[in-house]
């Protein structure tokens, strides 16, 4: 059996792995100017935070987290770049995941500023005692598009299993998928190596150690394992 440790993180930590990140994706001419300024800012106010073990993470729409201009396969000019509706960082229960809400987007405009793709990386509510069906954790297509809600998806199904995703790991995702030639040298920068490792030792750790359990047994699939439902019934 893999063993992973548990451990409490810091705000301050966390508020170091987001600015180291900022600096080696700017250095790597994958942030804008601005891109930088703003995910650099929520490191240094996390840092503030220092030994505090709950925080919460919110990037606006109207100031995101923005990478530089790429371009589709018809060689058309596309804009990403990430908003953050809500993150809340909770770290009581290590058969849990660290957060009590998780909403964190990625959304593509075209070179006239018009919505062409979303996906969100969601928690799956709970309002009245009653759970939103899907995985705890998952990865929905569409969702709001701000100021043009007539463009918004018509389907809020499928939510695909996924393991939670920090600004950090969101931005790492970014890079290799729309800046792949870039990403391929960042990934040997050590400095950026540990800040993503440490990412990924918060946000999957409890994950991780559910999924395991899930593939252990043949009394239910893993996607059964991960429903919102089974995690509160296991950590009532």
């Amino acid at each position: 059996m893999i063993h992973i440790p548990e451990k409490i993180y810091e705000a301050g930590e966390i508020g170091e792995t987001i600015e180291t990140a900022a600096s080696k994706l700017f250095e790597f001419e994958i942030l804008t100017d601005s891109g930088y300024s703003v995910l650099l800012e929520e490191g240094r106010r996390l840092k503030v935070e220092k030994k505090s073990t709950s925080w919460k993470i919110f990037i606006d729409r109207d100031n995101p987290i923005v990478f530089r201009e790429t371009y589709d396969k018809n060689g058309d000019s596309i804009n990403p770049r990430i908003t953050c509706p809500g993150i809340s960082v909770v770290q009581d229960d290590f058969s849990h995941p660290p957060f009590r809400a998780l909403d964190i987007a990625i959304e593509i405009d075209n070179k006239e500023q018009k919505p062409i793709a979303r996906w969100h990386l969601d928690w799956a509510n709970t309002t009245n005692n009653v759970t939103q069906p899907g995985p705890l954790v998952h990865l929905q297509y569409g969702g709001h598009n701000a100021g043009y809600r007539e463009l918004d998806h018509p389907l809020k199904v499928p939510r695909w299993c996924h393991p939670p995703m920090d600004l950090v790991l969101m931005c790492e995702v970014m890079a290799a998928n729309f800046y792949e030639e870039q990403w391929q040298d960042l990934r040997e920068d050590q400095n950026w190596n540990f800040a993503v490792s440490t990412a990924q030792q918060f946000c999957y750790s409890s994950y991780y150690r559910k999924f395991i359990a899930g593939f252990s047994t043949r009394s239910k699939s893993i996607l059964h394992s991960m429903w919102a439902t089974e995690w509160q019934r296991n950590s009532q």
